[in-house]
């Protein structure tokens, strides 16, 4: 038996749109194995009406279906789709198939997987990575060009500090930016609530959608054989084995796009180290965040204007660091600041909405806040977490890049470096690799604005030579 049909858990995954139309969509998503299917109903419930047909519904549908495709031996599109969406969705499956072999099977933060399941040294291959998951359509759909009227952008909204630093921006230079929230049906959309209520009591464009979808990733994980039940139910900073978490962000806003003239998402996706981005076992792959990176947002903007759907998805914050987005939101945008709620595991108290303080989430907001000079308590942290920060610190395994990690423990007095010199490209703007300019990915009506605001806290620039962060030669 083959490595991959060792962790063949299914033998096809089929999604099937069931309604759609006026602020709904629903849909069956069947997982068949040998014994039986799993089968759950999932729902997208907007708070506004949409524009959606068969296809479209049944798009928004299949995206939550890649995240367990590794572990199936086929994905059938039970609705029309065209040859662009079979082509698109077989590349995500083999990305997202990827990214869950080596960050969730072989490179492990947790052992979510029994250890018969885990791959040994000769099956780490590109081929077992890839899987073997055949994408199909139960029928053909023409795609029809949707010239989607108007120049406005959505953030796609939270409690993080990118999302809440996009708003601000935007909405500094544009006044009929949207805001796009996700509302989750579990505990994830505390950390949305604080800014979604206040959002809704004071600006205009505010649009959400409800969905269970994370019920959904809690039923297959739950009746998933090869996953060890005891370690999936503590608790953890990271999921067991979904990764394919925005995009589905992205495609359940596409109806709110077509119908209210929104051309384009803007993402939090903040600065990524391509010094930190080394292959594993010679395979290529983006660390378990292909969906906040600018390669999936360059596809999956491809992929919408090759469906005909004037639709852009970008960041505003890509070319800098946490730290720098941190220290922008505190200094020009503080009312915004006071609604962050960065932590996955926050708690409803006295009507407050608070952050645990402990996770690495948090232990990495506590130490951009207090780099930036701002008060961690005004975002409801507590004396505690910012007295023993530096204790937590040292025990956690951090979830941010190495530099960036060097630089904020040195700026808080936590390490001694000689080589705060090297590492002062963490709070400048960075020149990407294959960039001629910088912010090149933002939309031209944007980029200038963007630029000016981030240069007034970041007025150093960078550019990366293949070993090391140099400054630019033109400032």
């Amino acid at each position: 038996m083959s490595y991959l049909q060792k962790i063949s858990e299914f033998r096809n995954i089929t999604v099937t749109p069931t309604a759609y139309g006026d602020s709904r969509i629903e849909g069956d998503i069947s997982l068949e194995r040998e014994e039986g299917a799993l089968k759950f109903h999932m729902i997208f419930s907007y708070s506004d009406s949409i524009d959606v047909d068969q296809n479209l519904a049944g798009l928004v549908l299949a995206m939550p279906a890649i995240n367990f495709c590794l572990f199936s031996r086929k994905l059938t599109l039970n609705f029309p789709a065209s040859k662009s969406d079979v082509a698109a969705i077989q590349e995500f499956v083999r990305i997202n198939n990827r990214e869950v072999f080596i960050n969730k099977l072989a490179r492990r933060r947790y052992e979510f997987f029994k250890q018969e399941y885990v791959p040994g040294d000769e099956d780490i291959t590109e081929e077992n990575s890839n899987g073997n998951t055949v994408v199909s359509a139960t029928s053909e759909f023409e795609d029809v060009p949707r010239k989607i009227p108007g120049s406005s952008s959505a953030v796609l909204s939270s409690g993080g500090k990118e999302s809440l630093l996009s708003y601000g921006m935007l909405k500094e230079i544009d006044p009929d930016t949207h805001a796009f929230y996700f509302n989750e049906s579990g505990g994830h959309w505390l950390t949305a609530k604080t800014a979604y209520d206040y959002y809704s009591a004071v600006f205009s464009n505010v649009h959400k959608v409800w969905s269970n979808v994370d019920r959904f990733y809690r039923y297959v994980l739950r009746n998933m054989k090869i996953l060890d039940q005891r370690i999936i139910n503590a608790r953890a900073d990271t999921y067991p084995v979904q990764l394919f978490i925005f995009p589905v962000y992205v495609m359940s806003m596409i109806p709110v796009a077509v119908k209210h003239g929104i051309n384009g998402a803007v993402l939090g996706d903040e600065f990524d180290d391509p010094s930190d981005m080394q292959p594993f076992h010679g395979i290529r792959h983006y660390y378990g965040i292909y969906d906040q990176t600018l390669d999936f947002n360059r596809f999956m903007t491809g992929y919408l204007h090759s469906k005909g759907i004037d639709f852009t998805v970008w960041s505003a914050v890509y070319p800098v660091t946490g730290g720098v987005v941190e220290n922008i939101l505190i200094k020009r945008y503080p009312g915004l600041f006071r609604l962050q709620r960065s932590c996955h595991s926050c708690r409803s108290t006295g009507g407050k909405i608070i952050p645990c303080g402990k996770c690495s989430k948090c232990l990495g907001i506590l130490m951009f806040v207090l780099s930036a000079g701002g008060d961690p308590h005004d975002i409801l942290y507590s004396t505690e977490s910012i007295a023993n920060l530096k204790d937590n610190v040292s025990r956690e395994r951090m979830r941010l890049d190495t530099d960036e990690l060097n630089y904020m423990k040195a700026r808080l007095g936590f390490i001694e470096t000689g080589e705060m010199e090297r590492l002062q490209h963490v709070s400048g703007m960075h020149l990407l690799p294959g960039e001629e300019q910088l912010f090149q990915h933002v939309p031209g009506r944007y980029r200038d604005g963007i630029m000016n605001i981030i240069s007034q806290y970041a007025p150093v620039s960078y550019s990366y030579t293949g070993s090391s962060w140099e400054k630019s030669k033109k400032q």
